[in-house]
């Protein structure tokens, strides 16, 4: 996938298939370590959001939500996972964009895409060693 819109997160219209991320040749060797970082990474944003929504420290979890997701796109761009990168900047903009209520969905919207796009590239790993 590459080119890819992304822009049904702040519209909350259709995303790309999870399952049509690329790959990069060479991605085997990360696979684990960035599944296991990005899977941290996102178990961190999901507790965030849900401090978020109850608007007791909301400038400090945002903060926090801005934190992870910058971390989760640098280190898919530093693995070659461009179109991951791509969705993160443009999660990123939406959450500067939407109400906290709106951002909130949209964040665990992004949360559920990138587990599935996770499952799909461990998926994809498995069968380019099979063949």
């Amino acid at each position: 996938m590459s080119d890819t819109d992304f822009s049904g997160i702040l519209q909350e219209g259709p995303l790309p298939d999870p399952g049509a991320v690329a790959l990069p040749e060479d991605f085997s060797d990360f696979l684990d370590d960035y599944i296991e970082s990005t899977e941290s990474q996102l178990d961190e944003l999901e507790q965030a959001i849900l401090r978020f929504e109850t608007a007791q420290t909301r400038e400090q979890d945002a903060a926090e939500i801005r934190r992870i997701l910058h971390k989760i796109k640098g280190e898919s761009g530093m693995v070659g996972l461009d179109d991951m990168a791509t969705f993160v900047h443009e999660v990123e903009s939406a959450f500067d964009q939407l109400s906290d209520d709106r951002a909130a969905d949209m964040l665990f919207r992004f949360k559920d895409w990138t587990t599935a796009a996770m499952a799909a590239m461990i998926a994809n790993n498995a069968n380019k060693g099979e063949a």
